[in-house]
């Protein structure tokens, strides 16, 4: 039982891993596979990918549990908490948009600014509004085919800057109509495929499994 125990451990995190990846990247296909972009805020954002990997943190507690020092993985856990706080974006910091090139994204973006009045110019990927009162960088990442929009102003006029360029790009976004991308279908297929691992591992060991949940819940 005791290599049963084992057996069913590594797989269940496995499981745990490895789906949450595959559901991950099967959503960023089915989006980069949409007609219209996908905007969201970096807050949204990033707890939705802390979602995703926060299972990876799982794998030494089987270890801990077994070496009896339970207490090496709780202070992991703390200073893993610790950290999210720390790199949780704020509510006004800026927005995500899926399913869209950078250089279209500049083209909207600077079309919003020259709507809603704001004076400055770009250098590179940046802009400057007049007097140095705010900064917006566009950063793209092509592999999942997003952008990333962060805003640099001070606290109040951040959050009012962010709430106004999100309103403007968003509608902006909405009147787009695209054929599906190439990254979108790939993206399906990989999560599909990763989807498989689980599956696959669940349907070797479901005698070990049925066996171990026999002796938990019955």
């Amino acid at each position: 039982m005791l290599a049963s125990s084992y057996e069913v451990t590594d797989v269940l995190l496995l499981v745990g891993n490895v789906g949450p990846i595959a559901l991950y990247f099967l959503f960023l296909g089915l989006v980069n596979s949409h007609s219209r972009p996908c905007l969201v805020t970096c807050r949204s954002d990033f707890i939705s990918l802390t979602i995703v990997l926060v299972p990876l943190l799982m794998w030494p507690v089987p270890m801990f549990a077994r070496s009896d020092v339970w207490w090496l993985g709780l202070a992991g856990f703390l200073f893993a908490g610790v950290v999210f706080l720390r790199m949780l974006p704020s509510s006004g910091t800026g927005f995500v948009i899926y399913n869209i090139s950078e250089s279209r994204c500049r083209r909207l973006l600077a079309d919003s600014i020259q709507q809603l009045g704001w004076k400055g110019h770009w250098q590179g990927h940046l802009w400057h509004g007049a007097g140095g009162r705010m900064t917006i960088w566009v950063r793209g990442f092509a592999l999942l085919r997003n952008v990333t929009v962060h805003v640099e102003s001070a606290e109040h006029d951040r959050r009012l800057a962010v709430d106004a360029l999100y309103a403007e790009l968003d509608s902006r976004l909405r009147t787009i109509s695209q054929l599906p991308s190439t990254m979108g279908a790939c993206l399906v297929v990989l999560g599909v495929g990763l989807l498989i691992i689980p599956m696959w591992m669940v349907g070797r060991n479901i005698d070990a499994l049925v066996d171990a949940m026999t002796w938990l819940f019955g």
